[in-house]
């Protein structure tokens, strides 16, 4: 039983990057047939919320703080500026680029976090440990296997994909 429980965070953690991978793929379906990015992110956090407000609400009853009118508007503004920026700028980008290249980029957002907290002095590098050495390689490894990625142009190989969308296959003729 406790093997089990030692696996069950990187379970986890597979089954959430696959729904980031079918996230990546339902969104550039819906792309593709004309839906508009924002309308996509709007929905998209219309349903989460439907879904987790009543679990957090239910779940979390006895365990919630006490809100002010500072602490509210800073979440506000967080949640505006955040995540929603960012989802509208990805689902953007998604229409411009494949799932794969999305999903790529999307595995960057560690090492330029660490960057940029480096560049605005709220992480310390010190080069001279092996911990310094040892972050700063990561980051330009995890940094440079996505440029690479993303600019690489390699050969085509088509014949993989079984089901294709026509949308000229529903009208009538």
């Amino acid at each position: 039983m406790a093997s089990v429980k030692a696996c069950a965070p990187y379970f986890y953690m597979i089954v959430s990057q696959f729904a980031y991978a079918g996230s990546s793929i339902l969104g550039k379906l819906a792309l593709g047939q004309g839906l508009s990015a924002l309308v996509f992110v709007v929905y998209r956090h219309l349903i989460a919320m439907l879904i987790l407000a009543p679990l957090a609400y239910v779940l979390e009853r006895n365990r919630r703080p006490n809100f002010s009118f500072g602490v509210m508007l800073k979440i506000f503004i967080l949640a505006m500026l955040g995540i929603t920026i960012q989802q509208n700028v990805y689902y953007v980008g998604l229409h411009l680029i494949s799932p794969t290249v999305a999903s790529a980029l999307g595995n960057v957002i560690p090492a330029f976090t660490f960057l940029l907290a480096i560049v605005l002095r709220m992480e310390k590098l010190n080069l001279k440990t092996v911990r310094g050495r040892a972050k700063l390689a990561g980051a330009i490894f995890c940094i440079t296997g996505s440029l690479i990625f993303t600019f690489w142009k390699g050969h085509f190989v088509g014949g993989l994909c079984y089901f294709t969308y026509d949308p000229t296959s529903f009208r009538k003729s």
